[in-house]
């Protein structure tokens, strides 16, 4: 649900070190939309500008979308924004990718268990409807990622949501990305991942609404998600594969996209050069 975005250089945000590996880095952690928002670079001097510079970037976006509109109509508003109407095709994921020690610091943290519960109730309330396309967060922060990274000369990950979109050098041993059901290091790209459980009831799966035909199917997947190039990329796949059911993994398989889809029996099934879970 996309609501009005306090001015974040007047909230109060968590600002932590990280010193995993060999490369120090810092995090700051806030809420937009009401959904966690977390900037992380590798020069611990460019974080207040960096922090100034996202916050301009969804200032703007916030001023320019009509706040009355439905979410839905708000969404779309603002993928034409940023320009992920485009469509374009799909690549293999050109980056590393590892499964990271389980004990060691991660640069994105998985949502905890309310910011799930709040994203399930939100979309058994106004309905889940899914496109073919990038959603709005991802092509947000893939644009924070890359105007920080540019201006600032370091490497920069931004998590909106659900999805990770990163710019510049990664750290010594790669960005460490926690999602629900995964635990992986990559040393570029993007990340985008959701989860179809329902509110309160792990057993069961949101149903969601095809854009293009309205119809509305049952989800083949717990979750899915899958790695790419850039944010926009790793959400429009991750989209592809939902609306492809059973046949999302030869899919994303053929597209050489690293993915992990959890059935709704809870069994993993790791896509490409996604490390197999243990």
């Amino acid at each position: 649900m996309w609501l009005s975005l306090p001015d974040t250089r007047r909230r109060t945000m968590s600002i932590s070190l990280h010193t995993g590996g060999r490369t120090a880095t810092v995090s700051s952690s806030w809420t937009a939309w009401d959904a966690p928002f977390r900037l992380v670079v590798t020069d611990p001097w460019a974080m207040h500008h960096a922090r100034h510079q996202v916050a301009d970037v969804v200032g703007a976006l916030v001023a320019t979308v009509d706040r009355r509109l439905p979410a839905a109509r708000r969404d779309a508003q603002l993928v034409q924004m940023l320009g992920g109407t485009r469509s374009t095709p799909l690549r293999p994921f050109p980056y590393g990718i590892a499964a990271s020690p389980a004990d060691g610091d991660v640069h994105r943290p998985a949502p905890t268990r309310w910011q799930q519960a709040f994203t399930a109730a939100g979309r058994a309330r106004d309905g889940w409807s899914v496109t073919a396309g990038p959603a709005a967060p991802a092509l947000i922060a893939q644009r924070c990622a890359e105007l920080v990274a540019e201006a600032a000369s370091c490497g920069v990950l931004v998590a909106f949501g659900d999805h990770v979109a990163t710019s510049g050098l990664a750290p010594v041993g790669g960005w460490r990305v926690q999602m629900q059901d995964a635990l992986v290091a990559i040393d570029g790209g993007a990340v985008s991942s959701t989860s179809c459980v329902q509110r309160g009831r792990a057993d069961r799966l949101q149903p969601f609404a095809v854009a293009a035909t309205g119809r509305t199917v049952v989800p083949a997947w717990r979750s899915v998600a899958v790695a790419a190039a850039d944010a926009p990329a790793a959400s429009a796949a991750c989209n592809g594969a939902l609306l492809r059911g059973a046949c999302a993994p030869a899919w994303l398989a053929e597209l050489g996209l690293p993915a992990l889809l959890v059935d709704s029996h809870g069994v993993p099934h790791a896509v490409g050069r996604w490390p197999v879970p243990a």
